[in-house]
């Protein structure tokens, strides 16, 4: 079956890249950008191995696999395999694997090899060190590539790969893709955020790293960041409680924090 290239996509496979990261905003398209090059790459490249990493194994089914923007909904007739659920795995006709994987179990992803991965809203993973194990793993072919879709939060990860030699960045808006959003939830979203820092973010997908006079910079945490602290000699927990519920019932968010000070007289935030 000739099977051609979606538009919009970056260069074919012996150009010097190895992460195309898709930063943009809600609503912008973006997961259906990765994944029409997955299908593509799947249909090109007969019995390769390509790995789906979400947040959670649910958000990789629902939204990688089975979503509005899956690769079900976009991969041509007769050139679907088959798809098993339960073990999270889609085959194409040509013997191409698929293999779902949850950013929450960094673990998992120890031991299979991949030619390709793609990971969907790598910004709210929990464990960096997903990323480490998923790299680790893609080591098939002669030219294995990542392919991210996420909009933007400025953590570390997300920040280094932005400045990668290696990367290419497509940028883009929820605006961008009004054309195929609700007009009154683009009103909406312009009335109530346009021009604020949440809207510069989950809209414009702007990297915002730190406000303006703060105090306390994220470049000031990373330069501090230890992975081992000393023999402690005192641990506090501290919490801020919410007196309307918490945030699941529609209130203030509940803050715990545990600092502890160190035998060399530092002080060390151990977790937040």
């Amino acid at each position: 079956m000739a099977t051609a290239r979606p538009a919009q996509l970056p260069p074919p496979d012996d150009a010097a890249w190895t992460n195309w990261l898709v930063l943009a905003g809600r609503g912008f398209g973006k997961t259906r950008l990765a994944m029409e090059d997955a299908w593509w790459y799947g249909a090109t490249h007969p019995d390769t191995r390509v790995a789906l990493i979400a947040a959670t194994y649910a958000d990789a089914r629902d939204t990688m696999v089975e979503g509005e923007s899956g690769l079900l909904a976009l991969i041509p007739d007769g050139m679907l395999g088959a798809w098993n659920r339960s073990l999270g795995e889609l085959t194409l006709a040509n013997k191409t694997r698929y293999k779902l994987f949850a950013a929450t179990e960094p673990e998992r992803l120890r031991g299979p090899q991949h030619h390709r991965a793609y990971c969907d809203e790598l910004a709210a993973w929990q464990y960096e060190e997903t990323w480490d194990q998923m790299l680790f793993g893609l080591r098939l072919g002669r030219d294995p590539k990542v392919v991210i879709a996420t909009t933007p939060k400025p953590t570390p990860l997300v920040r280094r790969i932005v400045k990668d030699g290696h990367t290419i960045v497509t940028r883009g808006s929820t605006f961008d893709n009004a054309a195929n959003l609700a007009p009154s939830a683009i009103e909406q979203l312009k009335a109530k955020y346009d021009g604020t820092r949440l809207g510069r973010q989950e809209l414009y997908a702007e990297i915002l790293d730190d406000v303006a006079g703060a105090l306390w910079t994220r470049d000031m945490f990373d330069r501090n960041r230890v992975r081992e602290c000393p023999d402690l000699v005192r641990v506090v927990v501290a919490i801020d409680p919410s007196g309307t519920g918490g945030a699941d019932d529609g209130g203030d968010s509940i803050g715990i924090v545990v600092a502890g000070k160190g035998a060399d007289g530092r002080a060390y935030v151990l977790a937040d």
